[in-house]
């Protein structure tokens, strides 16, 4: 986006990250290599309040629930929240489920054997924790640190029995760094890849979402930020994945259809996980609001007042 039109933008409108949900199964999406979904969007009541990062997780009946970062403009840091969905993706329940008072998003799942395994991204503690999920008292059980790195989006998968991890580091918005690393246990100890740091850029190498396996054949979805953060999704198809080599190329883009009126007033995405036909996303609303903006701006200023306070 042009510098001097992006200054005036972000003086004008909110630029906030929202959750979508739709049907729309993994096979579908790689066979037809198109992405025109109906979504249902969860629109926010409160501008100073995102959600991202969303994915899937199974609860003991058909419902659906979704963990997902949710973040304040007034904490400036985020937390792991929990929203349950019914088969007609109505909103069930709500339910904050992790804070540790440091910026924690993109709580990868991960199950096995019976038991789900969540992964946030705690990049600011410097390391990559894992907790177990409880299902029955819907909480989070730490389990213990995994790797002492400040990994950011770290995305998890299985293949030739062992259990490799994509992240990224040097998170400045200029390049990122891909790092894997592998064990043969899903709590580690890992070791780094031979090639680390194995890739760089800003299109194609920052994870965006679980993996998606079609017919054994591997598909790690990756964001898009050349021209602005969370622009776009970049599929790309893994060719070779072993402890000394790695190669992929790029799949299929994945953009929102700004013509579709499911999607009136979103207009990026960097985030999709799939599981069995239901697929979720995340996209960025623009919603036009000089005054909150202007108050905002007001508040970094005159330290102390509430937003309420300068209405």
């Amino acid at each position: 986006m042009n510098r001097i039109l992006s200054k005036y933008i972000n003086k004008l409108y909110v630029m906030r990250w929202e959750i979508g949900v739709c049907r729309f199964n993994k096979s579908d999406l790689i066979n037809s290599g198109t992405f025109n979904p109906n979504i249902k969007w969860f629109h926010l009541n409160y501008l100073n309040v995102f959600h991202a990062d969303p994915f899937l997780l199974r609860s003991g009946n058909e419902n659906i629930n979704i963990l997902f970062e949710e973040y304040s403009e007034d904490d400036k840091y985020g937390k792991i929240s929990i929203m349950g969905i019914d088969e007609n993706f109505n909103q069930l329940n709500y339910k904050k489920l992790l804070d540790t008072k440091s910026h924690l998003s993109y709580p990868f799942v991960f199950e096995e054997n019976n038991k789900t395994y969540v992964f946030p991204e705690s990049s600011k503690s410097g390391k990559l924790s894992c907790y177990e999920y409880d299902h029955e008292n819907v909480s989070f059980n730490f389990l213990k640190e995994i790797i002492d790195l400040p990994l950011l989006d770290s995305t998890i998968v299985k293949r030739n029995n062992k259990y490799w991890i994509f992240g990224i580091m040097n998170m400045n918005d200029v390049d990122y760094k891909l790092y894997i690393f592998f064990s043969d246990n899903l709590l580690g100890p890992y070791e780094p890849h031979s090639l680390n740091p194995i890739k760089n850029g800003l299109n194609g190498t920052r994870p965006a979402g679980n993996f998606i396996v079609i017919n054994d054949q591997l598909y790690r979805p990756t964001q898009n930020c050349e021209n602005r953060y969370g622009e776009s999704i970049t599929i790309n198809k893994v060719n070779v994945l072993d402890e000394v080599n790695f190669e992929e190329e790029p799949y299929m883009p994945i953009y929102l259809n700004q013509k579709n009126n499911y999607n009136m007033g979103m207009r990026t995405i960097h985030t999709i996980n799939i599981l069995d036909d239901i697929m979720v996303v995340d996209g960025e609303n623009w919603i036009y609001s000089p005054l909150y903006r202007l108050k905002r701006y007001l508040k970094k200023k005159i330290p102390g007042k509430s937003l309420n306070q300068l209405e």
